[in-house]
């Protein structure tokens, strides 16, 4: 398998998850022995969904602020 990030070479990498409890639980995840980039299941999935249209909001209300006024130079006595 090739990296999506550089195309370099995917190897299998066993890795420990330490939020999965006190002893952690293990991923099998690749890796790529070029840039590093780690790939496992969850993060596949993640990269993969799409939320539904309703979510997406692209248009945001823009507030208009009045301009501000410079600050005066202080002077060094």
């Amino acid at each position: 398998m090739q990296c999506h990030r550089c195309n370099g070479l995917m190897v299998v990498e066993d890795c420990v998850d330490i939020k999965g409890g006190q002893d952690g639980f293990w991923i099998r995840a690749l890796r790529c022995v070029s840039c590093g980039n780690l790939l496992d299941p969850m993060i596949a999935r993640h990269r993969t969904y799409r939320p539904p249209q309703e979510e997406i909001s692209f248009q945001k209300k823009r507030i208009r602020r009045a301009p501000r006024t410079p600050v005066a130079p202080r002077l060094i006595a």
